[in-house]
């Protein structure tokens, strides 16, 4: 009997688990049989900016804690650096099967999200449809499809966060413990701090509840013991991930989410508003939940040669030719984001079983949902909720670090599953008579809304800003698309209906007792996955999956390989490309733009301050066929820009003889006494001979300056050693990047202070005669971290080894 026993209540999360492999493995087939990969964006963007970080690790055996891949230098640790005391990175392989990205995060997801409904005590099979919601909705397929994998990432963890929580809370301390300590050690090693952050609001929800309740029941103590247990859980789960916080938290200090020294700037650091509201969500946009096309889906979609739009055009007198050409490339978004990849569908029966679990779930575990879904979609609303929003952004700590709040989405995607499992798991539990009335309310609730928004519809404009490069004389073709619109939000319409009739039809049929439960459960994920997957594949399908493609992506051009002749330390200015939004340069160069969230502030302000002007005058010369004579351009000369790149032929390369080199004596200084001085006087002054020195920040023990000589002879991302060589004191300043946490310089082997000048440049007074000149770069919070982490993960895995060999043997 104890056999049988063991054999039922194992078999179900066996069926789970390899139904989520299945589907991962019928989602990703190309990548799992073809050999193939997702041409991902973001991750080749990334692979641009790691280049040097890993071309330097595969040399050395080291990690390069700096690179000058981008923005003229910056700190690798939010870009690619590997922790040799992360061990927790071994937990997440076990837990992901071994899955290679990105099926490991969807993997994760549902199973992350399966666990979290047992703990509410859901039927494994109910908890199996709630699951595959999580994991399939896509917010997380569309994300995964930009390369957002950190993102993906942490969103993937969060319901296992919520599971060692709400363990705590059900009594089942140890075991509790160890899953909060490791979901949240794997929540922050994902290095996605915004989704932690809304997982965080979700939390704080969530406890401040159980605190009501706690008072309530007159059970403080109670709860103020489990509190003290999760506080223990979040020190061992951020003592492994200890220095990525760490230098996280530095680098913040001093990049563009952190304090601005300029005056005409937020000095409380974070993003503006118009940058953090720039994607914000409709008021309207939520209804992509459950009807996908409501807004039109993507920015551009690709229509059938026999839809309503191709229809039209025929009619025209359009070609087969000319219809199919256009047909694949339709402006059929007409929403409030400037661009976007796709709709944010959760799906028709999870919907459905949400208004079911609005009713027939009682007590504070529905409010704690209900009002975090709410919560959660007001503030995906950003600039269009503006009351709220701005309050928000202005006074909620940390919040303004962030931008794109459409990802608060993460939060209603995370609750909306939950209440609905917990709804059809009442259903399932107490019986069709009793929730008889429950059932047709919210079934003629969802399909009432669906039918409404078909019949308004038809009232609708479907005008969208991107409308108006038509022109008048297009008019028509206009006309055509607002019609697809209309058509394509009917359509799915429509599709949702159906969906939620045949979930209904289940329930029904279940009550009638027609059906064994697991019939009708079985059924239910049948049509979960069915609804899913089908709108997945409109946005991750076989066109996305390629051969070889970073192969092909960073095959050097003719003009990279005349740049790369050059074996010394230089930079380069692509413009063929956004410079300040494009990686690929950095794969084959040190570049003086980059695609990164996180610049170092000041060097963002050079950017907008001087660099962009610079950039824009260089291209009109350039235009009028001027293609020497550049030393007026000194920010782009002081950062060493030897080679302007203008297309992928070896002739469109242009060689700046007025680079400035890697470092030079300067017979000038010229002293302001504010950051706002100092940016606009750098924009003046010839960079060859001057530098210009904020007074209020660095001082220099005199005032006499001699030239000599100076030259770069060893370079790697962490050294950089120079020989010099003056006939009397002189200051030396070099191109790159300054930042006070980490570097170190020495001359002839003796400490000495690095200054800040030019704004964004390191300097050094060198005493005269000949000096061996070394700058360093050894972080204190990355290897006191690295160790702290060492020891956190150590305690973390004989934690979490223990509390399930307890909790096993207890079980059994």
């Amino acid at each position: 009997m104890q056999k049988a026993s063991f054999s039922k209540r194992i078999l179900p999360h066996i069926i789970a688990v390899v139904l989520f492999i299945g589907i991962n493995l019928i989602l990703y087939w190309p990548m799992f049989m073809e050999g193939k990969s997702i041409n991902q964006n973001d991750i080749l963007q990334g692979a641009g900016a790691n280049q040097e970080i890993v071309e330097y690790r595969e040399d050395t055996g080291k990690e390069a804690l700096w690179t000058n891949g981008m923005f003229s230098g910056m700190p690798a640790y939010l870009i690619n650096v590997q922790w040799s005391g992360d061990l927790s990175y071994y937990f997440a392989k076990i837990l992901s099967f071994g899955l290679p990205s990105p099926a490991s995060h969807t993997f994760m997801a549902m199973l992350a999200f399966y666990i979290l409904l047992l703990v509410f005590r859901a039927n494994p099979f109910a908890a199996i449809v709630g699951a595959l919601a999580y994991g399939l909705n896509t917010y997380f397929l569309i994300s995964i499809e930009a390369g957002h994998i950190w993102k993906v990432s942490a969103v993937s963890y969060m319901p296992l966060v919520l599971a060692g929580i709400i363990l705590c809370f059900k009594g089942k301390r140890i075991l509790g413990f160890a899953i909060t300590a490791l979901s949240l050690s794997l929540e922050i090693r994902s290095n996605h701090p915004q989704i932690t952050y809304y997982l965080l609001i979700v939390v704080v929800l969530f406890g401040l509840f159980k605190l009501f309740e706690a008072f309530q029941n007159k059970t403080l103590p109670q709860f103020a013991k489990t509190i003290g247990i999760l506080v223990l859980a979040a020190i061992l789960g951020v003592s492994s991930n200890l220095g990525k916080l760490w230098t996280a938290y530095e680098y913040g200090q001093y990049s563009n989410r952190g304090p601005s020294e300029l005056t005409n700037t937020d000095s409380r650091g974070g993003t503006n508003r118009d940058y953090a509201f720039q994607w914000s969500n409709g008021i309207a946009e939520p209804l992509t939940f459950l009807i996908p096309n409501y807004y039109g889906g993507a920015t551009q979609e690709a229509l059938s040669t026999n839809s309503k739009l191709a229809e039209g055009l025929r009619d025209r007198g359009a070609g087969a030719g000319q219809v199919k050409n256009f047909v694949a490339n339709v402006p059929t978004y007409w929403g409030d984001q400037p661009f976007t990849s796709g709709p944010y569908y959760l799906g028709a029966i999870i919907i459905f079983l949400f208004a079911l679990g609005c009713i027939v779930v009682k007590g504070p575990t529905k409010w704690w949902l209900v009002i975090a879904t709410v919560l959660g979609i007001m503030l995906s609303w950003g600039d269009n909720f503006k009351l709220l929003n701005y309050f928000v952004f202005d006074f909620l700590p940390g919040y303004n670090k962030f931008r794109a709040v459409t990802n608060m989405v993460a939060i209603p995607f995370l609750t909306i599953p939950i209440l609905a499992v917990l709804g059809l798991n009442k259903v399932i539990q107490e019986g069709w008579g009793k929730h008889k009335k429950a059932v047709f309310i919210s079934f003629a609730s969802v399909i009432g809304l669906c039918l409404l928004l078909i019949l308004f519809s038809f009232g609708m404009s479907f005008r969208a800003p991107v409308d108006a490069q038509f022109g008048e004389q297009q008019r028509w073709l206009i006309e055509l698309i607002r019609e697809q619109r209309g058509s394509m939000l009917r359509s799915d319409a429509f599709r949702s209906i159906i969906f939620i009739s045949l979930s209904f039809l289940v329930l029904y049929l279940l009550g009638k007792n027609k059906v064994k439960t697991p019939v009708a459960l079985g059924a239910l994920v049948l049509l979960a996955i069915v609804d899913n997957v089908s709108i997945d594949k409109r946005y991750l399908n076989d066109e996305n999956f390629v051969d070889n493609l970073r192969r092909s992506y960073f095959a050097p051009s003719e003009a990279d390989k005349r740049i790369q002749k050059d074996n010394g330390h230089h930079r380069v200015l692509n413009l063929a490309t956004s410079t300040f939004q494009d990686a690929k340069t950095s794969y084959f160069h040190s570049s003086i733009g980059g695609y990164h969230g996180a610049k170092i502030r000041r060097y963002q302000e050079l950017v907008e301050y001087q660099l962009q002007p610079e950039i824009s005058s260089l291209i009109e010369q350039l235009r009028s066929q001027q293609l020497d004579g550049f030393d007026q351009f000194g920010v782009l000369n002081m950062l060493n820009t030897k080679y302007f790149k203008f297309g992928n032929q070896a002739s469109q390369v242009i060689v700046n003889e007025s680079a400035l080199g890697n470092a030079w004596f300067v017979k000038e200084v010229i002293k302001v006494n504010s950051p706002d001085e100092e940016i606009q006087e750098v924009g003046t002054i010839n960079t060859a001979r001057t530098t210009v020195i904020d007074n209020s920040k660095f001082s220099l023990a005199a005032d006499n300056i001699n030239v000599g000589s100076i030259e770069l002879t060893e370079y790697t991302p962490n050294y950089l050693k120079y020989t010099a060589k003056n006939s009397g004191d002189g200051l030396a300043v070099f191109s790159e990047v300054y930042y006070p946490k980490g570097w170190t310089a020495t001359i002839d082997g003796k400490e000495t202070e690095i200054k800040r000048v030019n704004f964004v440049l390191r300097a050094l007074e060198v005493p005269a005669g000949e000096h061996t000149i070394e700058f360093t770069f050894e972080p204190k919070a990355y290897f006191i971290g690295n160790k702290v982490m060492w020891t956190g993960s150590i305690l973390l895995i004989i934690v979490v080894l223990g509390a399930l060999a307890y909790s096993i043997k207890r079980e059994f």
